[in-house]
């Protein structure tokens, strides 16, 4: 969790080893680090070359030898909010360059562990943008819950906090439903039941494929997103109010 959680701020796999060798271990030579790391002496000083930049070790001199030692975890707060700043000064001229020139219709794959937060983030945003409402077809709530726990805890506490709603459809057989009344579900024969579900949310619409691994399109497109909602409430006005039965 922590060599994954440091990778994603940046950090190298053996920048990350060897920060950490140091972290555990203290002042360390090349060799010592090389030695507890089971890292080449090169690929030594590579990564501590980006950490010293990084601001993430030191090191003193010992008889003309010099010893590394990880500066406290605080720096990497400090390292971090570097790093937002060189993006905040560049931010006005990158949204100048995404509001340009922008086709009526936009189409986004992403793919992997993140579809979900990515997706549910997208939502969140766009919903209280256009102050829409969530329709989605296709809901099986387990397999969110095992794509993303965390994210889906996330969202709904969103949800509630901004007094956001959503009105979804699952089959019959569904257990498992996100209680409160931010919800709204119906239910629809397991026969007719698409196991891919598709969110409708302002002018967007986002599908997500279950599999090795996950994918989702997200399609941004008026007229796409207005032929989806009034598909969506064809089949709920068909739909069936669900009884409640196991909560999340």
């Amino acid at each position: 969790m922590i060599k994954e959680t440091l990778k994603n701020l940046g950090l190298t796999a053996n920048e990350v080893d060897v920060y950490l060798t140091l972290l555990n271990k203290g002042e360390l030579s090349v060799n010592e680090i090389g030695m507890k790391s089971g890292l080449h002496r090169q690929v030594c000083y590579d990564a501590l070359d980006r950490l010293l930049e990084k601001g993430f070790v030191s090191y003193i001199l010992k008889d003309g030898k010099k010893f590394f030692k990880a500066l406290t975890p605080d720096k990497i707060l400090d390292y971090l909010e570097e790093q937002k700043q060189e993006f905040a000064n560049i931010l006005p001229d990158l949204n100048k360059m995404f509001l340009e020139e922008k086709e009526d219709t936009e189409v986004d794959v992403i793919k992997g562990k993140n579809i979900l937060r990515t997706m549910l983030n997208d939502t969140i945003k766009t919903l209280l943008e256009k102050k829409d409402t969530l329709y989605v077809l296709g809901v099986e709530e387990e397999k969110y819950i095992e794509a993303d726990k965390i994210a889906i805890k996330q969202y709904i506490n969103k949800l509630q906090k901004y007094k956001l709603k959503e009105k979804l459809l699952a089959k019959e057989s569904a257990k498992t439903f996100f209680e409160g009344s931010q919800s709204e579900y119906r239910l629809i024969p397991n026969k007719f039941f698409n196991p891919n579900p598709t969110h409708i949310y302002g002018d967007k619409v986002s599908i997500i494929v279950w599999g090795r691994p996950n994918y989702c399109i997200i399609i941004k497109n008026k007229q796409v997103a207005d032929s989806y909602r009034k598909y969506f409430q064809m089949l709920w006005n068909m739909a069936k109010k669900r009884i409640r039965k196991k909560t999340f």
